[in-house]
């Protein structure tokens, strides 16, 4: 009989069609972050990112336990809700990509780089790799939450206000004031469990919330500019449809706002919504074995369909109980399954006096385009089945009216679904909710990394949200690490709102970072390539760098460079294989520095400021007969940088004041001055008879020998450039004392002549000479107004120069301050200090080492759990064609994230960022021969998976069987490829010609 009747009312509704609207109970806005349902129910919706922590077993049960205490105290009583929203859809992840990107075009644009190739592969190739996600708890609070006494008192006083006729309008004063404190005591209780809990939420104002309703309804039409008018909104007054109607001078209802697209039934589980195509199934008996919500999010990612789940938990579950357990005992002697009815219900009652008893309504629906109904009905077949095969739920496709039966699922439109209610106690139901996802405290960025099951991932680089900027990358060779480090160098340079260059410094050993400057350098007009440089130091005067220059006029460093003059003059002046210099050098090489500048100084008594002499330097020549500059009699070159500078030849400027400043072998000098030999002629190196004033004339004489690259004024000049890459691999030797001394004082060396700049302030301009100052302002502006990233590729070199590594925990201590990026990128964790590693905000682990104790030594050192543990152990494959994993350990002011990551670079990236020598090669090669551009393009076509090392090995093989040398076999298959893609390229060129 029942049967029939619900046949019957199926029937009635199908014929009665009823439109989309009034499936929608939202009525209008109470306040910014409240709804109100037209019942009177207060409705918020809270954004759910996911989770700070990888979710593993251990964390999950942990979760289920914990959100049942925390979230259970609500739902012992009646008149509460939640809906648990989750909504996946690979298809519409263009559009996010879109969205996400728009600003990586911008800066693009802005700062002049041509990546248009690089930035629209990039986004084909993530789409490939991704899906759009939205996550939502929608709370609501009921009327049946209050007394019939307090509600009573507020409808009545609701019935007191002057209404308007305006049936078609938004009505601001129809929320109950009983309910508005439980419903924001409801919500900021379960927002702040939730945050207790390690998830990133956030309670979204009306428009936002309302936006996602829609965005829920019709996927198609979501559009991130859309915004509700509700009250407090301007209105725009309509023309009235019929006299004394009032509604179009009020706010637009919200179904009408809401409601984009008309429906049609086009059978009995499949309904036309705007200009797709849903169907519905719903859970009409639960799960006997509750599981996880990923067993069932990876069957639907298998069949790689779109759909939407709402899981409806109503408080209160036992409410009801009494009168079906009375049928149930009455009936039971004509039934067995009534007694087992009754048996369950008892068990039920029993668990509400000790745990929350809830009902469940589990709603899911996907969808297809409009006209593809067996895509439809395949989809709707394979959605039904992996429901089914979740825990072993039984599912129906027919919910009486399809119609209903889709928006039980939509997001936030009613609290109701066409779902049977399961009855269960809490701390089943919470087991099936979506909490392994991983989220991000980032909402965008430049750079987007995805989960192992494609959940975009967005990074920020230099963000308020992190403690301090310093970032440590490590893994043994070939894991990706270089190319990680290239990847967030270049979205540095796309960062949000960019409009020049950032200052990038990078310290590298070999050829790692040479992708990263071609990119730039060759994407940058003609006129403009100086502004990326890569270069490649060597042990020759034409590469000296006097670490004695200071900034433009200034005849006295300032204080962070007299400080690093000195370290830098005490590493000269300590022994090889000494821990520290000899007693008495760190005062006098501080008394020689000062003596230095105040002997070349033209301004003061007893001085001997370097003379001008012609023919040196021919720009400075030919500026001053260009400029008709008259110069006094026996003019200093002092006299020159004063007089270029003050004709606007600033170039020709620096360039005579490498003249003017002291050298190395001014140090010698200084330090046989009167009133210093006066102070330490007398102090002994030990129990030596030699004075500390000879050994330093000794070491530093030696200095001038082994390192003619500081000898001499500056040759080497990164001049103008913002993106800088120096090569350290051949005045960095590893191996004895002696070497690493030299490996010391070549990155100190290197890192001066990068970012000398950077750390002036405001209050060095005091110590500048007047006329200077304008000119150094203008450059202080740009310097601390543009982020600034300093990096160090393979830093276990300096592991036996505690200098250098001194020098690294100094920056990164004032790093923010200056709003400078450090980066360091190594093989191991044991080659970072543990300052480094206390210090460090992102810890990227790219790889570990084979053995479990490199692995057991990580996770100990920074806390990891066992399951970041087992992702560091089995998941850190290194590069892969889907992408490069990593472990990903980020401080934040909200908590600590901890988070396995896939960088995914499209294959034009990744032959853009290679740093294999073998690939560096071949696009060398071929970026002589046709171009950047045209050069990548064809690279990643030949090879989509970034290298070519395996065809290369291939053919090298070959060879090599064949009889010729390996070597010889090598040099011969690369310039065989080159050779061949050329040849590809030039017959594409005929073809279109033809």
């Amino acid at each position: 009989m029942l049967a029939v009747v619900d046949e019957l009312i199926a029937s009635m509704m199908m014929g009665l069609r009823q439109p989309v609207e009034s499936f929608v109970q939202l009525e209008t806005a109470d306040d910014e972050m409240t709804l109100v349902a037209s019942d009177g129910s207060l409705v918020s919706f809270i954004r759910f990112d996911g989770a700070r922590q990888i979710i593993g077993d251990t964390e999950y049960a942990w979760i289920v336990e914990q959100s049942t205490l925390k979230i259970g105290s609500r739902f012992d009583h009646p008149g509460y809700a939640l809906q648990f929203y989750f909504m996946r859809d690979a298809d519409r992840v263009g559009r996010e990509l879109d969205r996400l990107m728009r600003a990586n075009h911008s800066a693009a644009k802005a700062i002049g780089l041509d990546l248009d190739d690089l930035l629209t592969e990039r986004r084909r190739h993530l789409a490939n790799h991704m899906a759009w996600e939205d996550i939502w708890l929608v709370l609501w609070t009921r009327p049946s939450a209050v007394s019939k006494t307090d509600l009573a008192r507020s409808r009545e006083h609701r019935r007191n206000i002057s209404w308007v006729p305006a049936p078609r309008a938004q009505f601001p004063h129809t929320a109950l004031d009983a309910l508005r404190l439980r419903h924001r005591s409801y919500v900021m209780g379960i927002e702040a469990s939730l945050e207790e809990l390690g998830f990133k939420v956030s309670t979204v104002d009306v428009h936002e919330a309302l936006r996602s309703v829609r965005g829920s309804m019709y996927p198609t039409r979501a559009h991130d500019k859309w915004q509700a008018c509700v009250p407090g909104d301007p209105i725009m007054p309509r023309q009235p449809l019929k006299p004394g109607d009032m509604s179009e001078i009020l706010w637009p209802s919200l179904p009408s706002q809401l409601c984009v697209g008309d429906s049609e039934v086009i059978s009995d589980t499949i309904v036309r919504v705007g200009d797709l195509i849903w169907g519905s199934t719903d859970m009409i008996l639960g799960p006997a074995d509750p599981s996880p919500f990923p067993q069932l999010l990876a069957r639907l990612i298998d069949q790689g369909l779109p759909f939407r789940v709402s899981f409806l938990i109503e408080s209160a579950g036992t409410v009801g109980i009494g009168l079906r357990k009375l049928v149930a005992s009455v009936l039971a002697f004509t039934n067995s399954t009534n007694k087992q009815i009754r048996d369950s219900l008892e068990t039920l009652r029993r668990q509400a006096q000790s745990e929350p008893v809830v009902r469940l309504r589990l709603s899911l629906s996907t969808y297809a385009p409009q006209g593809e109904i067996k895509l439809l009905e395949s989809r709707l077949s394979a959605l039904s089945q992996s429901l089914e095969s979740w825990g072993y739920i039984q599912a129906s496709q027919r919910a009486g009216d399809p119609l209903e039966g889709v928006m039980s699922s939509a997001l936030g439109v009613a609290c109701a679904s066409t779902a049977v209610p399961a009855i269960a106690p809490l701390f089943d139901v919470v087991k099936l909710l979506p909490w392994q996802r991983a989220s991000s405290p980032f909402d965008e960025g430049p750079i987007l990394f995805r989960t192992p099951d494609g959940r975009i991932w967005p990074y920020q680089l230099g963000s308020s949200l992190l403690t301090t900027w310093f970032d440590l990358i490590f893994a043994q060779p070939g894991s990706g690490k270089s190319v990680l480090m290239n990847a967030l160098s270049l979205a540095a340079c796309l960062q949000i709102g960019a409009s020049r260059l950032p200052y990038i410094a990078i310290l590298d050993i070999g050829p790692s970072s040479s992708g990263l400057i071609s990119l730039l350098r060759d994407s940058l007009p003609p006129e403009r390539r100086y502004e990326a440089m890569h270069f490649k130091l060597r042990m020759t005067p034409e590469y000296c760098v006097n670490p004695f220059d200071t900034q433009l006029g200034c005849r006295y460093p300032l204080p962070e460079e007299r400080s690093y003059l000195g370290e830098l003059l005490t590493l000269l002046c300590t022994p090889a294989g000494h821990t520290s210099s000899y007693d008495g050098i760190p005062q006098l090489v501080g008394l020689c520095v000062d003596e230095m500048y105040r002997w070349r100084d033209d301004s003061g008594a007893n001085t001997e400021p370097r003379p001008y002499l012609a023919r040196i330097e021919p720009e400075v020549d030919d500026a001053l007969k260009a400029y008709n500059i008259h110069l006094p009699p026996d003019p200093y070159w002092w006299d020159v940088v004063d007089a270029l500078f003050d004709v606007g030849a600033v170039h020709e400027s620096l360039l005579a004041q490498r003249y003017a400043v002291p050298t190395l072998v001014d140090a010698v000098t200084a330090a046989r001055r009167p009133q210093i030999r006066a102070l330490l002629e007398e102090t002994q190196i030990g129990a030596s008879a030699e004075s500390v004033i000879h050994a330093f004339e000794r070491m530093i004489a030696a200095a001038v020998r082994e390192f003619p690259i500081l000898a001499s004024i500056t040759k080497f000049d990164i001049g103008s450039s913002r993106v800088c890459a120096i090569d350290l691999a051949e005045v960095a030797p590893h191996g004895d004392e002696v070497a690493d001394r030299q490996t010391a004082v070549m990155y100190l060396l290197a890192r001066h002549a990068l970012i000398r700049s950077w750390w002036f302030g405001p209050d060095s301009l005091r110590s500048m000479p007047q006329r200077f100052r304008s000119y150094h302002e203008a450059r202080l502006r740009d310097i601390r107004e543009t982020p600034k990233r300093l990096c160090y590729d393979e830093f276990h070199r300096t592991g036996k120069t505690p200098s250098v590594r001194a020098q690294v925990v100094r920056d990164v201590r004032e790093g923010r301050k200056w709003g400078v990026q450090i980066v360091l990128a190594s093989q191991l964790l044991d080659d970072f200090s543990a300052d480094m590693v206390d210090l460090a905000t992102a810890v990227w682990i790219c790889g570990s080492a084979t053995s479990e104790r490199a692995v057991s030594a990580t996770a100990e050192r920074f806390g990891l759990s066992d399951t970041a543990r087992w992702v560091m152990r089995n998941r850190l494959t290194g590069p892969r064609p889907s992408g490069a994993p990593v472990l990903l350990l980020l401080s934040t002011n909200e908590g600590r994230y901890e988070q396995h990551l896939i960088n995914t670079l499209g294959p034009i990236e990744l032959w853009a960022l290679s740093t294999s020598s073998e690939d560096v090669e071949i696009r060398n090669r071929l970026y002589s021969r046709l171009g950047a551009a045209r050069a990548r393009k064809l690279l990643a076509q030949a090879y989509p998976g970034g290298t070519a090392r395996q065809e290369i090995r291939r053919r090298v093989i070959l060879r090599t069987e064949s009889g010729q040398i390996e070597a010889g076999a090598i040099s011969a298959v690369l310039e065989e490829i080159v050779e061949g893609l050329a040849g590809i390229y030039a017959k594409e060129i005929q073809r279109v010609l033809e």
